[in-house]
């Protein structure tokens, strides 16, 4: 009778009414500078791996540090249907970003019921998942991020169902969310102890749920394998990553500053974003405390579960390797949604008129970070800088790169070939104690061969510091040719040397 008397609810004038007004500013959110930012290297590597060969995008399912496999072939069938234009290949994150606003509306409802008024709970929840500017960047972005925070939902939703209603459908729904989720990224796998923990908390489990629930457990383990043989390997041993070292403190600082500010802004960037931090902070230390009064012990323990767990895992991880990067756990965001919208739906039902404050605090300082991120170049401009290149180079003169990998996101914006082009040698290798293997003798050598032959040298230059952190390639140029001209873009600079 419950969950019937919670459906009755979900359909009732308001909910309709919000839940589409809610939905609807999630969709404009996104779609309004959709193709505001240039492509960057990981979204061009995305669009690349979509066209590889069907045999290919198979074979990586089962090879060693190939990460997201399965999102390629969703993209090739979307490519196909839609076209290969940053607009259309964004819409398919834009798509998933907006289904997960309405699956975390529907998993709030069961996750506070009534005791903590669950129907204006879910409603802020969803609001601030619709207009946080660090979901709406990645769902303007060519990759799995918001395709895999909707199969965790959806995992979780099904874990709920089938722990108070056990039955088949539920328990496949979780098999094949999680299943799919870890395909799509490797750190969704940190979802499975989320889920155990779940469901050993479950405060309404039916006993004939426990049958399901490790049979399910125990099946989530026959897809992980082929991916287990070398993950295991990988974690066990010590490895150079190429990614800064973290504390726990710094990446919990990190995943609050990005959940709360997006990607334009940071903590210490002013009073504003200072305020709007400690606003939503404040909002969901109020919602734990509602939670806490109301005796939702439980609920409180899932929320919290659902963004320590994964940070915890890839922290002890990351002591062998660091390979922490905040995207990585966009999936856990949602929690900490839920809980500034628990804070939010406590306030407005504590003061009915707070309302229009509460919501237009949301709506300005939210705006400010979609604002931003909509009209300041923040992805490295490669368009601009393709298009100056293309307009001046001459066929007899070189293209360099640095970082090498970037010729592929030239190459997607260029309307000719890129020959002659070339890479420019890799100078970061360290020996054990920290010193490097490699200086200005070996790239003379490397250069002066690179660059035989041709009156003009061309560089593009960016995120340089991964390949080359003591530029030793730009000084060999700037001793042995002549730099005539210097076009500088957001994120990537364009020098062209001479004789």
């Amino acid at each position: 009778m419950l969950e019937c008397h919670h459906s009755a609810r979900a359909i009732s004038p308001l909910a309709r009414v919000s839940r589409t007004a809610i939905l609807g500013l999630a969709f404009l959110a996104r779609i309004v500078a959709l193709d505001a930012q240039g492509l960057w290297r990981d979204e061009v590597d995305q669009w690349r791996f979509a066209l590889q060969s069907w045999g290919e995008m198979l074979r990586n399912f089962t090879r060693a540090g190939w990460n997201g496999p399965l999102y390629s072939p969703l993209l090739r069938v979307w490519i196909a249907l839609t076209g290969e234009s940053p607009f259309a290949m964004r819409f398919f994150s834009l798509l998933w970003g907006v289904l997960s606003v309405a699956l975390l509306y529907v998993l709030v409802k069961r996750l506070v019921a009534d005791t903590v008024h669950g129907e204006n709970a879910a409603r802020w929840s969803a609001l601030l998942l619709a207009l946080s500017p660090y979901m709406v960047w990645y769902a303007q972005e060519i990759k799995m991020y918001t395709w895999v925070p909707l199969l965790v939902l959806l995992a979780l939703y099904a874990l709920d169902r089938a722990c108070i209603r056990p039955s088949w459908r539920w328990w496949a729904t979780v098999l094949i969310a999680t299943s799919l989720a870890f395909y799509s990224h490797l750190l969704a796998a940190l979802l499975i102890p989320v889920e155990v923990l779940w469901f050993w908390l479950h405060p309404r489990r039916q006993p004939r749920a426990w049958q399901g629930g490790a049979i399910t457990l125990a099946l989530l383990t026959l897809p992980y394998l082929p991916m287990l043989r070398w993950i295991a390997p990988m974690l066990l041993a010590e490895r150079q990553t190429g990614y800064p070292a973290y504390t726990l403190a710094e990446m919990a600082t990190t995943l609050f500053g990005g959940w709360t500010l997006g990607v334009s802004q940071s903590l210490s960037g002013g009073p504003l974003p200072l305020y709007v931090a400690l606003f939503l902070g404040m909002m969901a230390l109020v919602g734990m405390a509602a939670l806490t009064f109301r005796k939702r012990f439980v609920a409180l323990t899932q929320l919290w579960l659902w963004m320590l767990v994964p940070l915890l895992l890839l922290w002890l991880v990351s002591l062998r390797g660091p390979i922490f990067t905040d995207r990585y756990l966009i999936w856990a965001a949602p929690a900490f949604y839920v809980l500034a919208g628990t804070g939010l739906a406590t306030i407005h039902n504590f003061r009915r008129w707070s309302i229009v404050i509460l919501l237009l605090h949301v709506l300005f300082l939210n705006g400010v970070g979609l604002v931003r991120q909509a009209t300041i170049p923040i992805k490295p401009q490669f368009y601009l800088a393709t298009r100056y290149v293309e307009a001046h180079r001459a066929p007899d003169e070189l293209l360099l790169f640095q970082i090498p990998y970037n010729h592929h996101v030239v190459e997607y914006y260029a309307e000719r070939l890129l020959d002659p082009w070339a890479e420019a040698p890799f100078t970061n290798w360290r020996q054990e104690d920290g010193s490097y293997y490699i200086y200005m003798p070996y790239v003379d050598k490397e250069m002066a061969a690179l660059t035989s032959g041709y009156s003009g040298v061309w560089l593009m230059y960016s995120e340089v510091a991964l390949w080359d952190d003591r530029e030793l390639v730009k000084q060999w140029l700037d001793v042995h040719w002549r730099l005539v001209d210097q076009q500088t873009y957001v994120g990537v600079t364009v020098y062209y040397y001479t004789r």
